[in-house]
């Protein structure tokens, strides 16, 4: 059975508003994870997912927004399977990029790699890839009309990585610059 929530809609109480103290709370509104929970989240191929499960019958599907996100910041963060699983269930940090609530989470590393395997099979990183570039420059509004493009330097990289840790390392560093550059603001 499929289970999807809209990460576009807002909760009535933010659950980690009341749990986290306001310093730590106003950290994560100002971090990656509200980037990723605003911007990213909603860009993902959840509803791709959606088709590999029967619309009513059989077992709840993790929240689909919230898998497909993990697989992001697992090749964004190098994570091996067991340390995503972990992160999904206990780091408070990606529950919220995930927009998940953080009580009563389970996650194992075999349902990682069944859904890593679905991503595979559809190609969705490439999809992943266009997306939330596009998404990140209409948000930062940025003019990429002049910028350069190398090549050669993207197909040198492509022979190392597969095309998600690619993904992955090229916004990972546009974010490093983008939280070095204090004086850009985000929407």
């Amino acid at each position: 059975m499929r289970y999807l929530e809209d990460p576009g809609q807002t909760r009535l109480f933010d659950v980690f508003a009341d749990i986290l103290s306001p310093t730590a709370y106003q950290k994560l509104r100002k971090g990656w994870q509200h980037l990723f929970r605003s911007a990213i989240l909603n860009r993902l191929p959840a509803k791709k997912l959606a088709d590999h499960f029967h619309p009513e019958m059989g077992r709840p599907t993790k929240e689909l927004y919230s898998m497909a996100g993990l697989l992001f910041i697992m090749e964004f963060w190098d994570w091996m399977h067991e340390e995503a699983a972990d992160a999904y269930m206990f780091h408070v940090n990606v529950q919220y990029a995930l927009n998940l609530q953080p009580e009563q989470q389970s996650l194992c590393r075999r349902t990682i790699e069944r859904y890593l395997v679905l991503f595979r099979e559809d190609e969705l990183a490439q999809r992943i890839l266009q997306d939330v570039t596009a998404e990140l420059v209409t948000r930062l509004e940025l003019d990429v009309s002049q910028q350069w493009l190398d090549s050669t330097h993207i197909e040198s990289n492509m022979a190392k990585f597969g095309r998600i840790r690619l993904m992955s390392t090229a916004i990972r560093r546009f974010l490093t610059q983008l939280t070095n550059d204090r004086d850009m603001v985000l929407p």
